[in-house]
């Protein structure tokens, strides 16, 4: 690749890309404190997963926590095999990247561009599923974590101090898991939009633009939130 294969374009559009992946991620993965309210979806449910980390001390048989916590685990398991099997696709993409490139470049909506970006272009893709195949397995890794945490969890009763210690590790570590594996799903959203590039530098810019929308929607004004956020307030206040 030499630098005229490389314009302005294709650097603004994959600085956008960068700055709207730390930007949302900042903003979707931070976990409140316990004395700060709730700003979005993903801290409503942390707040939530304390809330039953506490009741489950109350049960004695936890077969019903253990089985929620084993399905976030098989859902975890498939997206990591998954990034594996789209990995492996596009590293063989890349051994064919001319024929490749002759094929995208026979559209007549894409942009000229040349083998070498077309490269690059695919490289970014699969940079992006390697993120996430790490984010799967590290999330996988802390629903184990959580799961020793039920085992392991006091029984009833036991005094307040106790039982919110307990709740209040148990659910960071769940939450932390979530948030990894939120970070697996996100970098699949962005491949999407990766897709963009291949037509234009802009259209890859517009893309991202659209897929932050849909998460930051899904996150504060979706109907799922809605139903969160008033069980929460009434449950709450």
């Amino acid at each position: 690749m030499t630098f005229a294969d490389w314009t302005l374009p294709d650097g603004l559009a994959l600085s956008w890309t960068l700055l709207l992946w730390f930007v949302y991620g900042h903003f979707a993965d931070r976990l409140p404190p316990d004395e700060v309210a709730p700003t979005n979806l993903n801290q409503m449910m942390h707040h939530l997963r304390r809330s039953w980390m506490r009741r489950m001390i109350d049960r004695h048989d936890r077969i019903v926590d253990s089985s929620l916590t084993g399905h976030s685990v098989s859902s975890t398991t498939f997206f990591a095999s998954t990034s594996m099997l789209i990995i492996a696709g596009l590293l063989g993409l890349l051994g064919n990247a001319g024929t490749a490139h002759q094929v995208i470049q026979s559209f007549g909506f894409v942009a000229r561009s040349s083998v070498g970006l077309f490269e690059i272009q695919v490289l970014g893709l699969v940079v992006l599923f390697i993120v996430a195949f790490y984010k799967f397995t590290w999330a996988l890794r802390q629903f184990n974590f959580a799961c020793t945490l039920i085992g392991a969890a006091p029984i009833a009763p036991v005094e307040a101090a106790v039982r919110d210690r307990f709740a209040d590790h148990a659910a960071r570590v769940m939450s932390l898991a979530v948030v990894s594996f939120n970070g697996g799903i996100r970098a699949f959203y962005f491949a999407m939009a990766w897709l963009g590039w291949f037509i234009h530098p802009y259209v890859f810019a517009a893309t991202t633009s659209i897929v932050v929308l849909v998460l930051l929607k899904r996150q504060l004004k979706s109907r799922s939130q809605q139903s969160v956020a008033q069980y929460y307030d009434a449950a709450w206040h």
